[in-house]
């Protein structure tokens, strides 16, 4: 009893598999370029008396992405300007100087104090703060760039 009621639930699996692959398959709609008024618009319905689909090749599989980055980093290598990554376990720290680890990360949080106390008092005046934001933003990425290259751990 148990064996059929496995085989049914499987086969259930199966067709419920394939139906939901049909159905996307029907979702997928073409991309029309028309020219209105002038302009050049995209939509998902032909244009009326001109237009044409436009076929949209997929993207670059992960195998080509991959590629694309070592070819990338053997110009940057060849033109000098690139150190490849090396193997280093957690904890790992650059030769040379310690990092304070605990420095590091009252820097950060006192970053993102000032962040976040820009963002409420931006909400608040209703003033654009927008790039003093941003650059608490880079001190926290700079922060954050230097922990991890000590072997930090956000705390």
């Amino acid at each position: 009893m148990k064996t059929l009621a496995l085989a049914f639930t499987i086969r259930l699996a199966v067709a419920m598999c394939l139906l939901m692959g049909l159905h996307n398959q029907s979702l997928a709609q073409g991309v029309f370029k028309c020219t209105m008024a002038g302009k050049t618009v995209y939509q998902s319905t032909p244009c009326v008396g001109q237009g044409k689909e436009l076929e949209i090749a997929p993207g670059p599989s992960e195998q080509q992405m991959q590629e694309a980055k070592v070819r990338a980093n053997a110009d940057k290598a060849k033109a000098g300007d690139y150190q490849a990554p090396t193997a280093q376990t957690p904890g790992d720290q650059p030769m040379g100087r310690k990092v304070d680890c605990a420095k590091l990360n009252k820097e950060r949080g006192d970053a993102f104090g000032r962040r976040n106390a820009t963002v409420r008092d931006s909400r608040d005046t209703n003033i654009n703060q927008s790039a003093t934001v941003d650059k608490y933003h880079e001190d926290i990425r700079r922060i954050e760039s230097q922990m991890v290259k000590g072997g930090c751990k956000p705390t």
